[in-house]
């Protein structure tokens, strides 16, 4: 299948595990690179590279703003928030009904669930961060990871994270320390 059409369809799955939009494109590719991350599977189909605003793809953002195959599956508004449509749901549903039996694709859409429950609670600045000190190596273009990464911010986005239930007391010590 065409790169182009798996990636449709990975942001028709993304926005249809939860009925409620992507904040932003931001939040849009730093998900999608997180599952890459997790699944070597998609990793595949979408590639990203260090970007000023860590991991970005061409790609996702070309396909998140015109899809071709699914041409009326999901929309940006003018907030920068991508909605799936009626008829984005009504292809949720059946990818979810033709891949119902499959053990992968129930993992793949559990991990779709987890992601946007910790990403689309985030603010786009404590999504980079978390980003850029998971992935260390995509810092290298970004225009923000000095600001970010500070030692002033460091200690407001890690305390922010933390009473965010994003990360855990651990980590916070790990990312203050």
């Amino acid at each position: 299948m065409d790169n182009v059409k798996v990636i449709e369809r990975y942001i028709i799955l993304l926005l249809g595990v939860r009925e409620r939009p992507i904040p932003t494109a931001t939040h849009l590719q730093k998900e999608l690179f997180a599952l890459t991350k997790a699944n070597p599977r998609m990793a595949d189909h979408i590639s990203f590279d260090k970007h000023y605003y860590g991991p970005f793809s061409d790609d996702v953002k070309s396909i998140s703003l015109s899809p071709i195959y699914h041409r009326d599956a999901y929309i940006m508004d003018a907030y920068n928030r991508l909605h799936l449509t009626e008829s984005g749901g009504e292809m949720f549903n059946d990818l979810i009904s033709d891949n119902s039996d499959r053990p992968r694709f129930q993992e793949l859409l559990a991990m779709m669930m987890m992601v946007r429950d910790l990403y689309d609670d985030l603010s786009t600045n404590e999504v980079l961060f978390l980003v850029y000190v998971t992935y260390e190596e995509y810092t290298e273009r970004s225009s923000l990871s000095d600001e970010l990464l500070s030692p002033t911010k460091r200690r407001q986005l890690s305390k922010r994270l933390l009473e965010k239930g994003a990360i855990t007391s651990e980590r916070y010590e790990e990312l203050v320390g």
